[in-house]
């Protein structure tokens, strides 16, 4: 478990910048309404293939109003996003990167949410750009993942921010397996919120929604068959269960715990 919101140590940054970072990705727990980082238990797991389609524009009341699968897809608000996700990867020095590694970007009004994938790991972000306000979000990423060719399960979040404790506005990123083909966030009062996903990889922004800590992420097959129901928030048993692969190799968790069946990944 790591704390999405922690800065590296100072030791590891050059003199004054862990000050810097510390005061930019923690301005988002000291106001209202932001949104912020929830633990989460980080597996990790990717390629480096960005694809490119086109930027999604959809209602007002379907959410996420720009979606980009690539760099070259993004507004000029969700550019910006991205590019403040890159500078905080540099003060981070968590791994090498580009633009050119964006594999999803999503942006609601202000705020925007992006997921990099490169040959060795991921870095993810949410990033608050509200006018008048300083810029506020968090970030997390992993220079390694052992696990790369494995979910545990049939999704696998990569980053969950709260503008509460457990609800309030979310921002959500992370992998799929192959046979997802919807993912709905059912916030736990009758709404809902669809996901965009494309190749692996999802990204999810509600706004002024109450999501609350019932919420839950539901994925379907192309038959619009359920195949899995899991807290958006996970509980603190989560790390109970552990995941196997087709040799029966655990590659999530540990042993002498619930084990289940981990799906491979790819892009």
């Amino acid at each position: 478990m790591k704390e999405i919101l922690d800065p590296p140590a100072e030791r590891d940054l050059p003199p004054g910048r862990a000050a810097r970072m510390r005061a930019d990705l923690m301005t988002s727990i000291r106001r209202p309404r932001r949104r912020r980082a929830v633990r989460l238990g980080i597996a990790t797991v990717a390629t480096a293939a960005a694809v490119v389609v086109g930027v999604a524009t959809v209602p007002r009341g379907d959410e996420v109003r720009h979606l980009a699968m690539g760099s070259g897809e993004l507004s000029p608000t969700l550019h910006r996003a991205v590019e403040k996700c890159l500078e905080w990867n540099g003060q981070m020095e968590r791994i090498p990167l580009s633009i050119d590694d964006l594999a999803v970007a999503a942006e609601q009004d202000h705020d925007g949410v992006a997921l990099f994938i490169t040959d060795t790991g991921y870095f993810t972000c949410n990033v608050s750009m509200r006018p008048g306000e300083e810029i506020s979000g968090g970030a997390t990423g992993e220079r390694v993942w052992p696990q790369r060719a494995w979910l545990p399960g049939s999704i696998q979040r990569l980053l969950l921010m709260s503008t509460e404790v457990d609800g309030g506005d979310v921002a959500v990123s992370g992998r799929v397996a192959a046979r997802v083909q919807r993912l709905v966030l059912e916030h736990g009062d009758g709404q809902t919120t669809t996901a965009r996903l494309a190749h692996g990889v999802f990204g999810l922004l509600t706004d002024h929604a109450e999501v609350t800590r019932d919420a839950e992420l539901v994925s379907y097959d192309s038959t619009g068959a359920e195949i899995d129901r899991r807290p958006l928030f996970p509980p603190s048993d989560e790390s109970d269960h552990c995941y196997v692969d087709s040799a029966g190799t655990i590659v999530y968790g540990k042993p002498g715990t619930d084990c289940r069946p981990a799906e491979p990944w790819g892009r």
